[in-house]
């Protein structure tokens, strides 16, 4: 082993080494300071990256929760560090654009998923909120107890909503109030829908009225508001679709004048004039880009 380093190091004082034999070792000792760094700030309560790192996993933790899976936002964003840091360690030996691609995706991909399917769930929640208005209308008409009537409503109820009705019966059945358990359904779901029947079922209780006639009522508001929105999405989905297509369509006109007739934008590009009136362009173009955006984001 000595004589190995030896030879090594005569060989470097002799300037026989290849160059990448010097790159190789120089991104190993980068690398390896990297996690170093990182793994000491990791385990630094009062760390920068620590800090960073559990608020980053406390967000997944909440989409995750939503949902009724474990929490298991650490071990996610550990497996999205180390992957990304495995990525650019090979980038550094092998000089491949896919692996920095595949290196942003490792960092942004997973989040975007996971809030993706808490979106999802709570799309497909609302879409159940009507039919368990309903369920529940009835229910009340053969029972005086709202309680009784959420047991009943629970068998004819499908998932998602089944997971939150189950987890608020849960807790009135340890000791929670039925209206708190309600007010911390609602505040979990997260669903517009769900806070209307809610509030309409609460305030209904306290007033004394007809539950059953409230709850049909709010039930066909429901049903009328889903169908405005469903109408509205249509219009807002066409728009957004017209967007796409001005934009592409400007982008490849301006990439593809060039080439097909050189020299059509020469005056625009050598002139100081001709850079204003450039300049205008882009920021009118980036402005209608965003305004557009935010109008086809709008919601009723």
């Amino acid at each position: 082993m000595k004589e190995t380093v030896l030879r090594f190091l005569q060989a470097v004082g002799r300037g026989e080494i290849p160059r990448t034999t010097y790159e190789v070792v120089g991104l190993l000792f980068v690398w390896i300071g990297l996690a170093s760094f990182v793994y000491t700030s990791s385990t630094d309560p009062r760390g920068v990256a620590r800090r960073a790192g559990a608020g980053y996993a406390a967000g997944l933790d909440v989409h995750l929760r939503s949902m009724f899976l474990p929490p298991r936002g650490a071990y996610f964003a550990w497996l999205q560090l180390i992957g990304a840091i495995a990525l650019l360690a090979v980038y550094g030996f092998v000089k491949n654009d896919a692996l920095l691609a595949a290196t942003v995706a490792a960092l942004i991909v997973p989040p975007v998923v996971i809030r993706q399917m808490a979106i999802r769930r709570r799309r497909n929640l609302d879409n159940q909120v009507h039919g368990f208005t309903l369920a529940l209308a009835n229910a009340l008409k053969t029972t005086a107890s709202i309680g009784d009537a959420l047991w009943v409503t629970l068998d004819v109820t499908a998932k998602p909503l089944k997971e939150e009705l189950e987890t608020a019966l849960k807790q009135v059945r340890i000791g929670s109030t039925l209206e708190e358990a309600l007010l911390a359904m609602s505040e979990r779901a997260q669903s517009t829908s769900l806070d209307v029947v809610v509030s309409a079922l609460l305030i209904g209780r306290q007033t004394g009225g007809d539950l059953p006639r409230i709850l049909e009522g709010t039930a066909n508001s429901l049903r009328e508001l889903k169908r405005l929105e469903e109408l509205t999405d249509k219009v807002t989905m066409g728009a957004r679709q017209s967007l796409l297509i001005a934009a592409s369509i400007t982008a490849i006109l301006a990439t593809l004048l060039p080439r097909v007739v050189p020299g059509f934008f020469d005056p625009l590009r050598d002139t100081v004039k001709g850079q204003l009136v450039v300049a205008q362009c882009v920021v009118m173009y980036l402005s209608a880009l965003y305004l557009g955006y935010r109008f086809t984001r709008m919601d009723i």
